[in-house]
């Protein structure tokens, strides 16, 4: 793994299956060597001793266990100031509302490339707050919504910000950065990158035009002489030449 090792990282394990729990354990200890103290808890109902003990930077947190639930440890935890990284094996619902929610996870079996990015992620970002509390708020409303009753949930360096979909003008690729521009003006910039983004907002209306940007489709007026999408704002959205066709037929133009 090469990244600046800023700090040595304590890791705290929450799974009941005994097995799940040291497999991801030797990983971290052969693969990640920016982790130097870990612990395995495999009785959810201890799970908040083991954190106020520990103080972990990070928590894997599996979420379907007996007696407790992952999202249930969470709650009786009011003031976190730990990383949240899911370990499931659960459903594509779940797992949906987790990632808009801005939550890491991890599917079983881990696999150790995924481990690794998933640790890069965090050290990459560790100086921005931490906001879990607000975001499990929003994964459990998430949990409860239909799919257009979910929230995006968009972290940045001023807070997280909670959004609908619908609300969502475009989306911009800046560097590794998404840029986020709101149908209020606003703009939010969050350490995502457009990658991430795709998928989740798809269903939702939206279509990459460009290598650079993410359109909701209810936001489009026209498609200008010039190949530029014309938005109901005005703003204008470069459409590359490999899209265009892709972009005539989801407009039915």
């Amino acid at each position: 793994m090469q990244t600046d090792n800023k700090k040595n990282l304590t890791v705290l394990i929450v799974d009941d299956e005994v097995r799940a729990g040291d497999s991801l354990r030797l990983m971290l200890e052969k693969f990640v060597p920016q982790v130097t103290k870990i612990a395995v808890c495999t009785d959810a109902r201890m799970a908040a001793e083991f954190i106020a003990r520990m103080n972990p930077d990070i928590v894997f947190l599996d979420i379907k266990m007996p007696h407790l639930s992952g999202f249930d440890v969470l709650q009786q935890i009011p003031n976190q100031t730990f990383k949240v990284i899911f370990t499931t094996a659960f459903n594509e619902f779940a797992i949906k509302a987790i990632r808009f929610s801005a939550f890491d996870y991890l599917l079983k079996p881990v696999d150790v490339e995924e481990l690794i990015s998933t640790i890069e992620r965090y050290i990459a970002t560790q100086l921005e707050p931490v906001h879990d509390g607000a975001l499990l708020d929003n994964m459990l409303h998430n949990m409860q919504a239909t799919g257009t009753g979910f929230r995006l949930a968009i972290p940045s360096k001023e807070g997280v910000h909670f959004i609908s979909p619908a609300n969502i003008f475009y989306c911009e690729a800046v560097s590794n950065y998404t840029r986020f521009y709101t149908d209020d003006g606003k703009q939010f910039l969050t350490s995502k990158t457009l990658g991430d983004y795709e998928d989740l907002l798809e269903p939702y209306h939206f279509i990459r035009c460009h290598k650079s940007y993410i359109v909701n489709k209810d936001y489009i007026a026209y498609l200008d002489r010039d190949g530029l999408l014309v938005l109901k704002n005005s703003v204008k959205v470069e459409v590359s030449k490999r899209r265009r066709a892709e972009v005539l037929r989801s407009l039915k133009v």
